[in-house]
């Protein structure tokens, strides 16, 4: 059974124990989050103005909504500010910036009603972090940029947390995602034919379950649960950001979410920066941490 626990007072590393065991961390918004998701509300509606954000799909073609989303994703997770942004979201909730490493925010966009599902707006099918190679002491956290509702929110498969399901994990390298698969990613229009890890077989949704917050709010997980972007057919678009941390201490001790089904090969955590002062990862913890842990049934 997995727990969804509402703005527990935690220090940092009893959220890490909670989510490595399968629970999620649901928190209302903060002064810091706000900041951060009202900075990516104000370059959203530049970049699309004077269009509504939520409904210019319905003005623009394919096309020249992706001429807006492609740049304005890419300005958003590597502008200074909004680094600096994460970093005061860590500090108000108690991470060690001697301890804490952080990748860079994504900005996520998803149309509604089938208008674009591919490329900058890939909408991503069932799948743990940890078959896209993230280390399974990796913490994501997630929050809207505006409202979502249960329509355009993302889903879990709480059942899975310790249950494996048949994937193609084992044909992902992240080294062959960062040469072809996110440079492709513009010129995905229709269909998506980059090398997704996905499950091969049906997932059973008895244990689905959506969190729809509202601007600023910040839901935390595990890198190793089930999850999914909605099939989104509320009307509107969704906005939503998201990042993840991983605590050097846990990569030293092996701490981490159990790894039931992760085949995947290559390691995100070179691309991590530290909270503290933006180096990377010391060169040892990368070489000697790799993204699948053992598995556990092996």
């Amino acid at each position: 059974m997995v727990g969804i626990y509402m703005n527990h007072a935690l220090s940092d590393a009893q959220r890490r124990t909670q989510l490595f065991s399968g629970e999620l961390l649901v928190y209302g918004a903060s002064p810091a989050s706000k900041a951060l998701a009202q900075h990516a509300a104000d370059m959203v509606r530049a970049a699309f103005h004077p269009l509504d954000p939520e409904t210019a799909q319905y003005h623009l073609e394919v096309p020249r909504f992706i001429e807006i989303v492609g740049p304005l994703k890419k300005e958003f997770t590597n502008g200074q500010r909004t680094k600096d942004l994460v970093r005061a979201v860590l500090a108000e909730y108690g991470c060690d910036p001697d301890d804490t490493w952080f990748d860079v925010p994504r900005l996520r966009v998803v149309p509604s009603d089938g208008y674009l599902a591919a490329g900058v707006s890939y909408a991503y099918k069932m799948h743990r972090d940890t078959w896209y190679s993230s280390p399974h002491a990796q913490i994501n956290w997630w929050m809207p940029v505006m409202d979502v509702v249960p329509r355009r929110a993302m889903a879990f498969l709480g059942e899975y947390w310790d249950r494996p399901i048949l994937n193609n994990s084992a044909e992902f390298d992240y080294g062959e995602w960062c040469a072809f698969g996110r440079t492709a990613a513009m010129q995905q229009t229709t269909v998506d034919t980059r090398k997704h890890p996905v499950p091969m077989e049906e997932a059973s949704g008895a244990s689905e379950f959506r969190i729809a917050g509202t601007s600023g709010d910040l839901l935390m997980f595990s890198a190793a649960h089930l999850h999914a972007t909605c099939p989104n057919d509320s009307g509107k678009t969704r906005f939503s950001m998201d990042f993840r941390t991983v605590s050097l201490a846990d990569l030293t001790n092996g701490s981490g979410a159990p790894n039931v089904d992760c085949r995947s090969t290559g390691s995100t955590l070179g691309d991590f920066l530290s909270m503290k002062d933006l180096s990377p990862l010391p060169d040892g913890v990368v070489a000697t941490s790799t993204s699948t842990k053992e598995l556990v049934d092996a």
